[in-house]
């Protein structure tokens, strides 16, 4: 297993989600700090993530149903947004939303992932 996964300094995953190109995991580690990791479908999620943010904040909206990751990547804004079913059983979404300096937005929409019962 890497160190991504199961290191000492890792206090809890707080979401695990995908689509069909990308596979993400946000952590907290032991002191306290918030982190992004993302990999490519390619890519084995034992290998290296492609890309490692560091330092997000969160911020719960006051009813749960809801919770906002913001991370800052140079000169742009990552905003995972966790969206819980209203139904029971029902399917719970993630919204990835990019924006860059000149505020020009990208968005993508996924789902939670169970984590592999090898990684727990």
């Amino acid at each position: 297993m890497t160190i991504f996964w199961s290191h000492p300094n890792i206090e809890a995953v707080l979401a695990y989600f995908g689509d069909s190109q990308y596979t993400v995991k946000i952590d907290r580690l032991c002191t306290g700090e918030i982190r992004y990791l993302c990999w490519h479908k390619s890519n084995s999620i034992l290998a290296k993530p492609n890309l490692i943010l560091r330092n997000g904040k969160i911020r719960e909206s006051q009813n749960g149903e809801s919770v906002e990751y913001t991370f800052l990547c140079d000169d742009r804004v990552f905003t995972v947004e966790y969206i819980a079913s209203k139904l029971k059983g029902g399917t719970a979404y993630y919204f990835i939303e990019v924006m860059d300096k000149d505020q020009k937005k990208s968005t993508w929409k996924m789902e939670h992932m169970s984590i592999p019962k090898y990684l727990r």
